[in-house]
């Protein structure tokens, strides 16, 4: 038996690498080579967590007018979960809406008084040899006090613009939509109350669930991204297979373990069944090839 071979031996659960009573046991045609005994490995202990957990709160304030999404609802990503009076909102809309076309007017109002000087100006450029010096002068300290107005009336503008921008946004934000596809598992408010900025609404658990498990320090070595795991959940009394995806890149001082995450093959039908938290037992399996190649020999 191959190093590599035994160490896997090690790591496995199933029968065909373990003989009566634990012991390390050669596949079918291959010689048997002494190799010592072993007690079956216990297998690891893992949890079933939720790829993504969110408190979903408000970008604005203002009082809460409904909540469409209720504890234990799935929503869609981009469903509407509750709602803003808009009203107020409404009218802070208008008003910097009227701000903008206000900015805007005396925009447009400094650029046609600047056109003016500039073209009084150049007249005067034109007949300076027959006009006062003073009359160019007055006309270029004329250009350039519309050149500031227009400058000033830019900024203005540019101001009331972004306002409104903020405004509209904020219109926009009082319909509170799910990040992601999930379920509801918190509610903390309900209509009537005031809301402020980044007051937590409702939490959304996603429903694309990993397992997350820890390796003992002497099995870290074999365990990395791509190997698949058998996992036993005894609280629904089901069996689903995985792949580990990631590995931490250290070993904890403390515990002596190695945090993983792995991605779960879930049946539709048992889908409506698991929720996060579900305890489970983890058996690491060995990689394919080296199955392959146990089953050739």
């Amino acid at each position: 038996m191959t190093g590599s071979r035994r160490a896997w031996a090690w790591v496995a659960t199933g029968a065909l690498l373990l003989g009566p009573g634990g012991a390390l046991a050669a596949p079918p045609g291959e010689a048997q080579e002494p190799a010592p005994v072993l007690t079956a490995p216990r297998p690891l202990l893992g949890v079933v967590v939720a790829s993504q957990v969110l408190d979903v709160v408000s970008e604005v304030e203002g009082r809460l007018s409904e909540v469409k999404a209720r504890l234990g609802d799935r929503v869609e990503a981009g469903q509407v979960l509750a709602a803003l009076d808009p009203e107020p909102l409404k009218l802070e809309l208008s008003a910097r809406q009227a701000n903008a076309r206000a900015a805007e007017a005396e925009h447009a109002r400094a650029s046609l008084l600047l056109t003016q000087a500039q073209q009084k100006l150049q007249r005067e450029q034109r007949i300076r040899a027959y006009s006062a010096a003073e009359a160019l002068e007055a006309a270029e300290s004329t250009v350039a006090l519309a050149e500031a107005d227009r400058t000033l009336a830019q900024a203005r503008l540019s101001e009331a613009r972004t306002r409104l921008a903020q405004a509209e946004r904020d219109v926009a934000q009082a319909r509170i939509r799910a990040p992601f596809t999930g379920i509801i598992t918190e509610q903390y408010l309900t209509p009537g109350m005031r809301v402020g900025r980044a007051t937590p609404l409702l939490r959304v658990v996603s429903d694309d669930l990993r397992l997350r498990f820890a390796v003992p320090e002497t099995l870290a070595p074999f365990v990395r991204p791509g190997l698949p795991v058998r996992v036993r959940l005894a609280a629904v009394d089901a069996e689903l297979v995985g792949t580990v995806e990631r590995v931490a890149p250290e070993v904890d001082p403390a515990s002596r373990h190695q945090k993983a995450e792995a991605v779960l093959t879930v049946p539709d039908a048992l889908r409506a069944r698991l929720s996060s938290g579900l305890l489970a037992e983890v058996f690491l399996q060995p990689p394919a090839e080296t199955r392959t190649r146990g089953t050739q020999r």
